[in-house]
């Protein structure tokens, strides 16, 4: 056999194998399935949302059915807004004093962005995720709704990151909670501490967190399953953080800002299926 046919076929069996590979699909950061929360499942009921001897938009108390659903038992991590960030070519949420660590939960993203992660990640995942309503949020704190100021009772702080003393440690603040060390002086790893009674972590402090709703005055009727003002300025946060003194880390407390502030984290919810 002539050397030279054998080796101008070897070389085009060779190119021919280049351009091959050169059509072979390579694995995209784009087309990664994100990772997915843990959910937890919630039973319904009817509980008092609001306090009236609290502040003055946390009046008057009133009664409020909640169906079943589900919501996240960790906030949104570092790592899973990083994942979505890279996904979709945008730049990070302002970097905090303590710097990014991929186990503690996002901060700083403002009600827009959170939604926009949402969008991306039901894309992705084919699920249909959603940020809890205010009523939802309050309900989870109370356990499932149970009365009281606080969600651990009268005592202190028992399972979550509050303005503590390493909180004051490192920043001097004076409103903190006395006598409470939880070890954290800022932000903790997501499930630091012991869920509360209905399985969900640091629902009521490391971070506060978004909500649905538009920010608007409650109602002495009876409602169900409310989902806030149908319109307004400012979008309703919730739960307390690693900065939060006693008289704000209340279950009925109430924060809002407008869209586009940039300062909280935030967790999944999801509709009964």
């Amino acid at each position: 056999m002539d050397v030279q046919f054998v080796k101008r076929s070897s070389l085009k069996l060779f190119i021919s194998g280049i351009l091959l590979l050169s059509f072979v699909p390579m694995p995209s950061l784009n087309a990664q399935v994100p990772t997915e929360p843990i959910m937890v499942k919630i039973k319904g009921g009817t509980y008092i949302m609001g306090q009236n001897d609290g502040e003055g938009d946390e009046r008057p108390e009133h009664l409020v059915e909640i169906e079943d659903f589900y919501i996240a038992k960790f906030e949104i991590t570092v790592s899973e807004y990083r994942e979505f960030c890279l996904a979709t070519d945008r730049t990070m949420p302002k970097q905090p004093e303590w710097g990014w660590i991929d186990d503690h939960p996002i901060i700083n993203t403002s009600w827009n962005d959170a939604c926009d992660y949402i969008q991306w990640l039901n894309k992705r995942t084919g699920e249909d995720y959603r940020l809890p309503t205010e009523a939802e949020f309050e309900y989870v704190i109370r356990n499932g709704g149970e009365k009281g100021v606080y969600p651990w009772g009268k005592a202190l702080p028992s399972n979550e990151n509050l303005a503590d003393e390493s909180f004051r440690a490192k920043t001097s603040r004076s409103g903190i909670w006395k006598n409470y060390y939880d070890g954290y002086a800022f932000t903790a790893p997501v499930g630091s501490f012991k869920p509360n009674k209905l399985g969900v972590c640091d629902i009521n402090g490391n971070i506060w967190e978004w909500c649905s709703d538009w920010y608007g005055e409650y109602s002495d009727q009876k409602s169900k399953n409310p989902i806030g003002a149908t319109t307004g300025k400012h979008k309703v946060g919730r739960g307390a953080s690693y900065g939060t003194d006693p008289w704000h880390s209340r279950s009925a407390s109430r924060a809002y800002v407008e869209p586009d502030f940039k300062r909280p984290g935030f967790r999944l919810a999801k509709d009964n299926e």
